[in-house]
């Protein structure tokens, strides 16, 4: 059965070109949605103590940076996606979220070879795992450059 849907989860990092690069592979392959997701951090509970910094124009900076440099990605893999989320907060929640906003069918997500597996399966995607009617695909990131 073809995937209809694939949601890619990005850290947003150089060394997660080649998830982008299967992604891309894969979404052409099944004449499937691409969909992005990048959650960015929480900062609400970060102390900012004397800076004088606004909290809000940090946030929305960050999300600019974020938005500008997936569409870089996008832009190198010559591929435009159905969709770009930034959410922020917790990234299993978030990640769940749109997975059934947009009727993902294939998430994939990126593993780090300098943690072992099963300690990169107890971090960020041991909630991918048991996500209703989505398969989940893990692509090893290359070692750091």
């Amino acid at each position: 059965m073809p995937y209809r849907n694939i949601l890619v989860a990005l850290e947003l990092n150089h060394r997660e070109k080649p998830l982008l690069k299967r992604a891309v592979e894969l979404a052409e392959c099944h004449q499937a949605g691409l969909h992005i997701i990048h959650v960015e951090p929480d900062l609400s509970g970060v102390y900012m103590g004397s800076l004088s910094l606004d909290l809000r124009q940090l946030k929305n900076k960050l999300r600019l940076e974020s938005g500008h440099e997936i569409m870089q990605m996008l832009k190198e893999e010559q591929r435009h996606a159905s969709s770009v989320s930034l959410p922020h907060g917790d990234v299993r929640q978030a990640v769940q979220l749109a997975v059934k906003e947009k009727q993902a069918d294939l998430l994939i997500c990126g593993r780090q070879l300098e943690r072992p597996f099963l300690g990169h399966l107890f971090s960020h995607s041991t909630g991918f795992l048991d996500i209703d009617g989505c398969d989940l695909l893990v692509i090893k990131l290359p070692d750091r450059t």
